[in-house]
């Protein structure tokens, strides 16, 4: 059981497997027509960091 006071960390060498595994699933899937766009790429980190700021915010503060 874990302690209540311990708090989760993101392991950066994960992560990095994890976003480039889904890129190469993209283009896996799109029969290699799968074109990088910085548009997308900067429109879906937004509204990641938006709903990690509002899951944030709408968690309970234990003090």
């Amino acid at each position: 059981m874990a302690e209540q006071g311990m708090r989760r960390r993101i392991d950066p060498v994960t992560l990095v497997f994890g976003i480039g595994g889904g890129l190469v699933a993209a283009y896996v899937l799109s029969n290699g027509s799968f074109q990088f766009d910085f548009r997308w790429a900067l429109g879906g980190t937004a509204i990641v960091v938006g709903l990690v700021l509002l899951t944030n915010s709408l968690r309970r503060k234990s003090h």
